[in-house]
């Protein structure tokens, strides 16, 4: 089954965060290498099983990724001198708009709305770059995940056979009036609420 899509338009508000007390960000380090291998999967490590070695993983989904520089675009959220949490930025070339990748927190701070942090730094970066939107993918399988995109601003993407149907289950699970959807190539469709979809709405 697809993923859900979605994207955050950097004309969008976004709203200030300060980090709480305690909380940090940094980088990834060539320096500190197998430290920072380690914890970037703990902080994504999921509850299926995987024959990938820690290794294997991040060069998948790192490395492998022509467009990412890891020392600029693998963030870290730090707290008493430890990777807790992880975010990747970076910018799809040559098409031109930001991709947020792997935001993940350990599990030992699941549940403490930390996310949200790691998300607004991505958002803050990319607009930072130009880029006209953030693209991300997530599941319905990642509720805090997907609860944390839809408040800092996300809006769906309809991409495949099914998406609106499942975005309007999505907004009646947490109540959401209504939702803005755009086609893929980023331009306007409609509004998604809980009873249906109405196409050319603004919100």
């Amino acid at each position: 089954m697809s993923q859900l899509k979605m994207y955050w338009f950097t004309d969008d508000p976004l709203p200030d965060l300060v980090l709480p007390e305690g909380y940090s960000f940094s980088h990834f380090s060539e320096k500190t290498h197998a430290r920072d291998v380690h914890d970037w999967n703990e902080c994504i490590r999921t509850w299926t099983s995987s024959e990938e070695t820690d290794e294997e993983r991040f060069r998948q989904e790192i490395y492998d990724f022509k467009d990412i520089r890891p020392e600029e675009d693998v963030w870290f959220l730090d707290h008493g001198g430890e990777h807790i949490g992880t975010a990747t930025s970076f910018v799809h070339q040559p098409a031109g708009f930001g991709d947020m990748h792997w935001v993940g927190i350990k599990e030992a701070y699941r549940g403490q709305g930390l996310a949200k942090y790691l998300s607004h730094q991505i958002q803050k970066t990319l607009r930072g770059r130009g880029v006209p939107y953030v693209s991300l993918t997530t599941s319905e399988g990642r509720p805090a995940a997907l609860k944390s995109y839809l408040t800092a601003g996300f809006v769906a993407v309809e991409y495949a056979e099914g998406m609106l149907e499942r975005w309007r289950k999505v907004l009646e699970t947490y109540g959401i009036d209504r939702l803005r959807v755009v086609h893929e190539d980023a331009t306007p469709y409609g509004i998604v609420t809980p009873a249906g979809f109405i196409e050319n709405a603004k919100e």
